[in-house]
């Protein structure tokens, strides 16, 4: 993903080279939705804030990126250049690929 996309664009890329993807939304810095496919909305944004309040607990910063494990899915939350995506997977998907191709969304969207 070359050059600056706009966040459909950047998200239709995405589907496209990764079959293991369900759900994903691309946020701004405050947790507006941007675009999305397949059903999430603003509400996902509250993983990060979860996941901030762990790591806060902790005496950490805030989390840059997180895996979540449910019975029939993976999800995954990754902030970077201002800007967080967050996808529902399949639960044998690859974690760190998924994280890749977050990250290469996000900054698609940024350049």
């Amino acid at each position: 993903m070359a050059g600056a996309l706009t966040a459909d664009a950047a998200l239709a890329d995405l589907l496209e080279v990764s079959d293991k993807l369900r759900s994903i939304a691309l946020f701004d810095a405050d947790g507006a939705v941007l675009a999305e496919i397949g059903g999430l909305g603003a509400e996902a944004h509250g993983i990060l804030t979860a996941a901030d309040d762990a790591a806060r607990l902790l005496g950490r910063p805030p989390v840059h990126q997180c895996e979540v494990g449910l019975p029939d899915a993976l999800v995954f939350a990754v902030r970077e250049h201002g800007r967080a995506a967050i996808a529902v997977a399949d639960p044998d998907a690859t974690a760190g690929l998924v994280f890749y191709d977050l990250r290469e969304a996000l900054r698609g969207v940024a350049a």
